[in-house]
């Protein structure tokens, strides 16, 4: 992805899970051109949230998001996890 989206940034982590098999763990991403165009043109205001997850797989959707022009909601950057914590933030 960041041959097309040179300076996103991006982060797939896997765990062993119990069976010895490597099982999904977390995953990150943010787009450049939306973290340039907040940088440029939107209010240097941004809030971050968590919402569960309520599929097979369980989690939690975490987003930063920033206002615009128009005072509108922004996406800035978004993560799945298994569980809300400072690392997962971090």
């Amino acid at each position: 992805m960041c041959r097309r989206n040179a300076g996103s940034s991006t982060d797939l982590r896997t765990v062993i899970g119990a069976a010895g098999l490597e099982v999904f763990d977390r995953f990150y991403v943010c787009f450049v051109v939306l973290r340039e165009t907040w940088l440029a043109s939107c209010q240097p205001i941004f809030g971050i949230d968590g919402c569960f997850l309520k599929t097979m797989a369980k989690g939690q959707l975490l987003a930063a998001v920033g206002r615009d022009a128009n005072n509108q909601i922004y996406p800035l950057a978004w993560a799945v996890v298994h569980k809300e914590n400072t690392e997962t933030w971090v």
